[in-house]
């Protein structure tokens, strides 16, 4: 065998290792958008189409943040009216996942904005409805940043005490720095 073959055979199972390990991380390419819920406000986009498609391999996952709102983290528990522990976390985290379950789910990614966590800034819709409108609305989720669009809309989720506004909590990036109940 001459050299130059060997190093050919070399060069080939290395780039055979490579695209294995890159199949085993990427996996597939998915056939739409599909979207995993990792807390109350993040989301990860498993994007349809990108340049690895070429090569037959899905991909990479990308971190979103629905704009201008801060929902309760997916351990955070709240008291309600009777002043009982719920978990306000879990639910805001259930409830995000059950509207990205809806057939019509999407968001619109703004790559532009990307926060200290390296997740970019979205807007998500389903049912031609606002996520992040329905989440404040629903007493799951704050006006935050930007988001002085949902001002009004907390403050009539606080007025009708729906969600954690029925009771007592300690707001979401408070809890982040450690603040308790």
């Amino acid at each position: 065998m001459t050299r130059s073959l060997k190093w050919v055979l070399i060069a080939a199972s290395g780039l055979m290792a490579a695209y294995g390990v890159a199949y085993a991380w990427l996996g597939p390419p998915v056939k739409a958008d599909h979207y995993v819920v990792i807390e109350g406000d993040t989301l990860e986009l498993v994007a349809a189409r990108c340049l690895q498609n070429i090569l037959g391999l899905g991909c990479r996952p990308e971190l979103l943040r629905l704009y201008g709102v801060d929902a309760f983290e997916s351990a955070q528990t709240c008291r309600d009216a009777a002043d009982k522990i719920w978990p306000c976390g879990a639910v805001a985290t259930a409830r995000l996942k059950q509207l990205v379950d809806t057939t019509d789910f999407s968001c619109h990614v703004d790559p532009e904005f990307v926060d200290r966590h390296a997740r970019e800034f979205s807007f998500c819709t389903t049912n031609g409805r606002d996520v992040g409108a329905l989440l404040v609305t629903e007493g799951l989720a704050f006006a935050y940043g930007r988001g002085d669009q949902y001002l009004p809309l907390e403050a009539e989720a606080k007025a009708a005490r729906r969600g954690a506004w029925a009771g007592h909590f300690v707001r979401p990036q408070y809890f982040r720095q450690g603040a308790t109940e």
